[in-house]
C-alpha cells in the first residue's frame, strides 16, 4: 500500500532577496482533499539551505488520499513546484478522484516573497487536462469566482488572474483547456506594489476520473528610465560600430 497523504499545497513560504534568492528556502506543504463528508490532511517541511536562481521540489512516488474517517478519497500521482528568480512560481499536479466526486485544493501560499516591486509587469498561465477513466464521461468544476479552476494571487489576497473555466470530457476522452493573462501574450503592468506571489488550484473532480494541471506566474520590475537610457545608448553604440565596419 502506498503512503497516505491528502491534497493541497497550502502553505508555502520562500524568502528571496530583491529579484533573486537569499540562498535559503523553508517550505511547509499542507495537502487536503474532501468528498463532502470526509476530509484528510497532512503537511511536511521542505528546506533548501543553498538555493540560487531557482528551486524545484517534486513529490517522489504516488500518494493515496485517505480521510479522517478512513475513506479513500483519491490519489496524488504527481506534484511539483518550482520557484524562479524573476520572481516566478510554477505548480504542477496529477490527481485521481476516489469513488465519489472529490474536491481538491492545491495552493502555494506565499510561495515567493521578495523586496517590494512597484508597478511590475506580470504574466500568468494555466492548463488543465481532464480524462474519463471509467467510461461515463468526466467533469472538472472550478471553485474560484466565475467557476475558474486556477488563481494567481499577489500580496496574500489580491487576485491578479483567475484562469480556466469548468469543462467536461466525453466517454473515454481526454480534453485539455488553457488560459493566459494577458490573453494576447507578453506581459502587462500590475498597478500595485508587490511583495509576494502565490498560485492555487481549487476544483471538484468527477468520481474515478483524473486531472492534471500546470501553471506559471511571473512578475518583473520595469527598468528605471536611467537603465532604459543606458540600454538605448548601448544599442546605439553597437549600430555605430556596425556602420564603421561596413
Amino acid at each position: 500500500m502506498r503512503p497516505i497523504f491528502v491534497l493541497i499545497v497550502a502553505f508555502v513560504s520562500v524568502v528571496l532577496t530583491t529579484f533573486g534568492y537569499g540562498g535559503t528556502i523553508m517550505t511547509t506543504l499542507r495537502i487536503t482533499a474532501t468528498d463532502g463528508t470526509d476530509v484528510g490532511s497532512s503537511e511536511f517541511m521542505i528546506t533548501a539551505p543553498d538555493a540560487s536562481n531557482w528551486f524545484e521540489w517534486t513529490l517522489n512516488g504516488g500518494r493515496d488520499i485517505v480521510g479522517a474517517n478512513g475513506n479513500l478519497l483519491g490519489s496524488i500521482e504527481s506534484l511539483k513546484f518550482k520557484v524562479l528568480e524573476d520572481p516566478a512560481t510554477s505548480v504542477e499536479f496529477f490527481v485521481i478522484a476516489g469513488n465519489s466526486a472529490t474536491t481538491f485544493s492545491i495552493a502555494a501560499d506565499s510561495v515567493t516573497t521578495f523586496d517590494p516591486i512597484t508597478n511590475p509587469v506580470g504574466y500568468a498561465s494555466a492548463g488543465i487536462t481532464l480524462t474519463d477513466r471509467n467510461q461515463n464521461g468526466a467533469s472538472i468544476t472550478g471553485l474560484y469566482d466565475g467557476g475558474k479552476i486556477y488563481q494567481a494571487i499577489y500580496n496574500g489576497s489580491s487576485v491578479y488572474a483567475s484562469l480556466v473555466n469548468s469543462f467536461t470530457a466525453g466517454v473515454r476522452k481526454t480534453v485539455t483547456q488553457g488560459e493566459d493573462r494577458p490573453i494576447t501574450g507578453g506581459t502587462e503592468i500590475i498597478g500595485d506594489t508587490l511583495s509576494s506571489i502565490d498560485s492555487g488550484f481549487h476544483f471538484t473532480l468527477s468520481a474515478k476520473d483524473s486531472a492534471a494541471g500546470t501553471s506559471y506566474f511571473e512578475v518583473l520590475p520595469v527598468p528605471e528610465p536611467a537603465t532604459m537610457m543606458l540600454l538605448g545608448l548601448g544599442a546605439l553604440g553597437l549600430l555605430r560600430r556596425k556602420h564603421s565596419k561596413a
